[in-house]
C-alpha cells in the first residue's frame, strides 16, 4: 500500500471515529483513578483525668474499611490493653499467661496468624494494615468483654462512615462509660468509715453479666472516689472484696517505712494473716467476687497497694491504726 493511500484511509477511519464520539456511539466511561488506602483512627480504652475512672471498651467497637486499609489504634490510659487478633487460635490466652504482655506477628493481618499488640498504654499506638476482605474479631486480652469487630470490604468498595463519624460514635461512648463508671459509686454495699472495704467497683458489681464496660480503680471505704483511707481501732480486721467485674486486683503491703516491694501481680497470697508492720502481706489475685482480710494489731499509718494498678492508676489505700 503506498503511502497516500495509507493516509487518506487512515484519515477516514480518524474522522469516521471523531464523529461517532462526537455522537456519542461507540464512547467509553474513563476508568477513576485507584483509591489510595486510607488510615482510620481509632481508640483503645478511655480514663478520666485523675485515672480512677476507666472505660474499657475499643471506641468506637465496630468499624468497617477496605481491603489495603490501615487501622491504627490509640492507648490513651494509664490502664493497660491489647489489640490482639486470635488468626488459627480458636480462644484468647488467660490474662495471666507470660505471653500476652509481648507484642507478636506483624504489621500486617489477614487472618491466618495470631498477631497482638502486647500492652500498651499512656499515649502509645499501634497500627494494623488489612489486606484480605473478611471480618475480623479484635480482643483485649485483659479485660473480659473488650471486643471490636472490624469488617474489610474489596478494594475501591464505599465506605459506610467517616473518620469524623466515627469520631462521633466514638466520644458519646466515651463520655457515657465513665459517666456509668462514676454512677457505680452509689452502689456501694458496706457501712461507710466501716471495715469493709471495696477493691474496685464497677456497675451491677461483681456478679454482673456480661461484664461491666467500664470500672472504678480505687480502694473505697465508702461511696465517693476519694475515700481511700480507713481508720480502724487494734484489733480490727478489716475485709477487702473486688466489687468490679471486670478488673483483676490485689491488697498487698510492704514492710512499713521501707521501699513497696517489686512483685508480680500474678504472685500467690503470702505473709500472715494478720499485720503490724514487719511483714509484706500479699492477698494474691483477687478476681471478682473475691475477698481478702487482714487483722491489724499494731497502731500504725499503713499503706498499701494494688500490685496491677499502683503506678498508673493510684490504686493505692491506707489503712490508720489507732
Amino acid at each position: 500500500m503506498n503511502t497516500l493511500r495509507y493516509l487518506f484511509i487512515a484519515s477516514g477511519f480518524l474522522a469516521g471515529g471523531m464523529l461517532l464520539t462526537a455522537c456519542g456511539g461507540g464512547s467509553t466511561t474513563p476508568t477513576p483513578p485507584a483509591r489510595a488506602p486510607q488510615t482510620w483512627h481509632v481508640q483503645a480504652g478511655v480514663a478520666s483525668q485523675d485515672q480512677a475512672y476507666q472505660g474499657l471498651q475499643f471506641y468506637p467497637n465496630a468499624i468497617t474499611i477496605d481491603a489495603g486499609d490501615t487501622v491504627t489504634w490509640s492507648f490513651p490510659a494509664g490502664e493497660p490493653h491489647t489489640v490482639t487478633l486470635l488468626g488459627p487460635r480458636s480462644s484468647p490466652p488467660p490474662p495471666n499467661d507470660p505471653s500476652v504482655s509481648q507484642p507478636a506477628g506483624g504489621s500486617t493481618y489477614d487472618g491466618s496468624t495470631y498477631t497482638s499488640s502486647g500492652f500498651l498504654l499512656g499515649g502509645k499506638t499501634y497500627s494494623l494494615t488489612f489486606p484480605k476482605a473478611g471480618t475480623y474479631k479484635v480482643y483485649c486480652l485483659i479485660h473480659g468483654g473488650m471486643d471490636q469487630t472490624i469488617v474489610v470490604q474489596n478494594a475501591g468498595t464505599a465506605y459506610p462512615q467517616t473518620q469524623t463519624a466515627l469520631d462521633s460514635q466514638a466520644a458519646s461512648a466515651e463520655q457515657n462509660d465513665l459517666q456509668i463508671a462514676a454512677t457505680s459509686l452509689t452502689q456501694f454495699p458496706y457501712t461507710a468509715g466501716g471495715a469493709h472495704i471495696a477493691a474496685g467497683i464497677s456497675s451491677g458489681l461483681a456478679a454482673a453479666n456480661p461484664p461491666a464496660l467500664s470500672s472504678v480503680m480505687r480502694f473505697l471505704d465508702a461511696a465517693t472516689v476519694n475515700s481511700t483511707s480507713a481508720t480502724v481501732a487494734v484489733g480490727t480486721t478489716v475485709t477487702w472484696t473486688n466489687l468490679s467485674s471486670n478488673m483483676p486486683h490485689t491488697v498487698t503491703f510492704g514492710v512499713a517505712g521501707q521501699s513497696f516491694p517489686q512483685m508480680n501481680p500474678f504472685s500467690p497470697p503470702s505473709g500472715p494473716n494478720t499485720y503490724d508492720g514487719t511483714q509484706a502481706v500479699n492477698s494474691g489475685v483477687l478476681m471478682p467476687g473475691q475477698s481478702f482480710s487482714l487483722t491489724f494489731t499494731k497502731a500504725g499509718t499503713y499503706t498499701y497497694h494494688c500490685l496491677f494498678h499502683d503506678d498508673t492508676e493510684n490504686m493505692v489505700g491506707t489503712i490508720v491504726v489507732q
